[in-house]
């Protein structure tokens, strides 16, 4: 009777395990998360560089600053963000399914600033509660 329960369970596991991966790309749940972590990383450089190329922008009329020095840092900061497009440009055509992530995080994104402007506002006493958030469902009818 233990042997039998024994190699029952026994079975059962080594079945699972050896499926469990197939069933799963399958069902398209296992997710390339190497392309997703580089995608990330990149948007953040990029956001990163936007920013130090919009200061390198407000300094430019500073008469401290040498002008050979700020031609440098611009050229070097263009040149990278166009890099970095062009590598972004590279995955969304080697994973299609990277457009898909994409979509989902800025969604997440515009819902966050949505809720957040809502919880601002409940905070400073404007508003008593907050509201459903509108990106998150159908448009209410008027």
């Amino acid at each position: 009777m233990i042997a039998t329960v024994f190699g029952t369970v026994l079975f059962t596991l080594l079945v699972q395990g050896l499926t469990i991966q197939p069933v799963l790309q399958k069902l398209n749940l296992l997710q390339k998360q190497p392309m997703r972590e580089r995608n990330l990383e990149i948007i953040a450089r990029q956001a990163a560089l936007s920013r130090v190329l919009q200061r390198l922008t407000e300094i430019e009329q500073h008469p401290r600053v040498e002008i050979e020095f700020y031609n440098y840092q611009v050229s070097l900061v263009k040149g990278e963000l166009t890099r970095l497009q062009e590598e972004i440009d590279q995955l969304k055509t080697e994973y299609p399914e990277l457009l898909t992530f994409i979509t989902d995080q800025l969604r997440e994104e515009l819902l966050t600033i949505e809720a957040d402007t809502y919880a601002e506002f409940v905070r400073s006493g404007r508003l008593n509660q907050e509201l459903p958030l509108f990106l998150d469902g159908e448009a209410p009818e008027s």
